[in-house]
């Protein structure tokens, strides 16, 4: 008979993305523009291998200092532009939600732990009330841009990616389709470099 003993595996812990300041450019409120970023960044970052950590910092500089002193590997810098592309009339929607709920929820539905899940969850829906604030100032024809930088502690710049949407209707949700390609490529950079 033989027996073979196996060890566990320790469980190695997840890649800490620290999220700094977003530089805002836009039509609606830079506020509410820069909490939708980060809300939406943080739940998409959310994972077994991925954890994230918002930064107080508001300066480039500073944020850089307090992504090391929190023990960062990696820090993250966006940048959006939103550009009013008409000025004609017809009533503001609003969105539906139902696109980022979906989204939000899977992001829970694919962390294992109930403590993960909740975290999550949490992360989700502060995201979906974000993003919902931010749509609800898009007008048709307006154009977003969102510029994604990720770089190391030691500040190598280790992806930077530029996209950019155009809103069919008022209300559109510009922000999620664009936050999640971008998280995307983080999480793939992040998990093989950790």
């Amino acid at each position: 008979l033989l027996v073979t003993l196996v060890r566990p595996v320790p469980a190695q812990s997840p890649a800490r993305i620290c999220i700094g300041p977003t530089s805002v450019e836009t039509a609606v409120s830079n506020a509410v523009a820069a909490s939708a970023v980060r809300e939406t960044f943080g739940s998409f970052l959310t994972g077994p291998g991925l954890s994230t950590t918002p930064l107080e910092s508001r300066l480039v500089s500073q944020a850089r200092v307090e992504a090391r002193t929190a023990g960062c590997g990696y820090l993250l810098l966006t940048t959006i532009k939103h550009e009013r592309r008409s000025s004609g009339g017809g009533l503001l929607g609003r969105i539906t939600g139902a696109a980022v709920q979906q989204t939000a929820s899977s992001v829970g539905t694919s962390v294992r732990s109930t403590t993960g899940r909740i975290v999550a969850n949490a992360a989700g829906s502060a995201a979906t009330a974000a993003v919902s604030d931010y749509a609800s100032g898009t007008r048709s024809q307006d154009a977003l841009s969102l510029t994604t930088r990720l770089e190391r502690a030691d500040g190598t710049v280790v992806l930077e990616k530029r996209d950019q949407r155009k809103a069919k209707s008022d209300g559109e949700d510009l922000l999620t389709p664009l936050v999640q390609q971008h998280a995307e490529q983080v999480a793939v950079v992040v998990t093989r470099n950790p």
